[in-house]
């Protein structure tokens, strides 16, 4: 049951709220905030993310990408039950699918995009949102959720800051 299990959305995005800029494209998340990834994707053992971000990162550099986490459950979420993922990868076609898929763990990383923090939030399946706030501005990209109807409260946790970037910890009122 997913009450005993704690849903964890972890991301890093534009001071304005932008996780990639219109292509695609991460490059300004600096390589501090992969390693806070790498190590949190460590500490819970798995994390979630969406089709486009499988595929987006899939392109990155060598020693950059999902696939150097070694011993991670890794489950991407795509519509489409067909979707060729990966040897190291599971895949579920949709947030709750993708939960029933991690249903050993206590804490479940949630890591994006838009499409999918969407999905989870709409289905009230996130406990709490830590966002990694990088020194930058983006004009035009992909906002942190996609456009829809859904409202939240959340609860303030925590701040800190390291490299410039801040961290906000928040539990979401459910």
């Amino acid at each position: 049951d997913s009450n005993f299990m704690k849903v964890t959305l972890y991301m890093a995005m534009s001071l304005n709220g932008y996780i990639a800029e219109e292509n695609g494209n991460e490059d300004f998340l600096s390589h501090a905030n992969w390693k806070k990834f790498c190590n949190l994707a460590q500490e819970y053992g798995n994390f979630i993310v969406g089709r486009k971000t499988y595929e987006a990162v899939k392109k990155w550099n060598e020693g950059f990408g999902f696939d150097d986490l070694k011993g991670i459950q890794k489950v991407i979420i795509s519509q489409n039950p067909d979707y060729e993922v990966d040897e190291d990868y599971t895949l579920a076609t949709s947030p709750k699918d993708a939960l029933a898929k991690l249903q050993d763990f206590e804490s479940v990383l949630v890591t994006g995009g838009s499409t999918i923090n969407t999905a989870f939030i709409k289905e009230n399946l996130l406990d709490e949102v830590i966002l990694n706030i990088e020194p930058t501005l983006i004009g035009k990209g992909v906002p942190l959720f996609a456009r829809d109807d859904f409202s939240k409260k959340l609860d303030f946790v925590s701040s800190g800051e390291s490299n410039g970037i801040l961290t906000l910890h928040y539990k979401v009122l459910k």
